[in-house]
């Protein structure tokens, strides 16, 4: 199977099996590359879907739970990627918001979505709602970052937690909850939009009548990862074993040529 469609996926198809597919038959394919950090990140499909599992061990080791409610504040980045598919390669339900959106509604979030653990971009990120996190006693705080924060678990820590556990994959559902992505609140408090593992499946199987990619094509990957459409394409493009490449604004014309 190179290409996923809805006519190639049989019924009760979810991402973890996906990604379970391209792990091997697209093994050495280059999954993300982003050209602007220091080094140069390149991670292969096989060294993708390793470190998601670890991380997803990782966060059973925590206790995370199928169904429990996980904030993830941060923007762009491989890591943001590998944070969401392991949250969701565990059955728990993540809760995802710009590192850089208004403290207030970070907050109203992180209340109304019941989460009972958080994972912040940085220790910056983390600060902007430390005062909620201490009124919801949340004890489960993960960086994406390798900063030292007391309390908290950053990246490499947390990935050695992983390796200390085996995985154990969870039995998904295409009715079981998987994200719940707030709207931008600005007509009134932001509203929870719950997305099931069979929507963000509906997308990987259709987004075909759109575009054709082929396995190797380079994808520049610009809008917030945590707006539904990067997302939906991303998990598309992913399951066509693309490339996708990180850019910005700032660096767009150029990473064009």
């Amino acid at each position: 199977m190179t290409t996923v469609s809805a006519a190639a996926t049989p019924a009760g198809t979810t991402l973890l099996n996906i990604w379970q597919v391209l792990a091997e038959k697209f093994a050495d394919h280059t999954a993300l590359r982003d050209p602007h950090a220091q080094p140069v990140f390149e991670i292969s499909y096989g060294q993708l879907f390793r470190r998601i599992q670890t991380l997803a061990a990782g966060l059973q080791a925590l206790g995370l739970r199928p169904g429990d409610r996980v904030a993830i504040f941060a923007d762009n980045s491989p890591r943001w990627l590998m944070a969401d598919l392991a949250t969701l390669f565990t059955g728990a339900v993540n809760v995802p918001r710009s590192a850089v959106a208004d403290p207030g509604e970070l907050g109203y979030i992180l209340r109304h979505s019941g989460s009972t653990a958080l994972i912040a971009q940085d220790v910056k990120t983390l600060a902007r709602v430390r005062s909620v996190v201490q009124e919801l006693s949340l004890e489960r705080l993960l960086l994406l970052s390798d900063e030292e924060e007391p309390g908290a678990l950053n990246f490499s820590q947390w990935l050695q937690k992983g390796r200390e556990r085996r995985y154990e994959p969870p039995r998904l559902e295409r009715s079981q909850l998987a994200t719940i992505i707030y709207t931008s609140g600005t007509s009134g408090r932001p509203k929870g939009v719950m997305l099931s593992h069979g929507n963000l499946m509906h997308q990987v199987e259709n987004l075909h009548v759109v575009v054709q990619p082929r396995p190797g094509d380079k994808v520049l990957t610009i809008l917030p990862t945590w707006h539904s459409y990067e997302r939906a394409c991303e998990y598309f493009l992913l399951s066509q074993a693309c490339m996708l490449v990180y850019t910005s604004p700032r660096s767009i014309k150029q990473d064009f040529k």
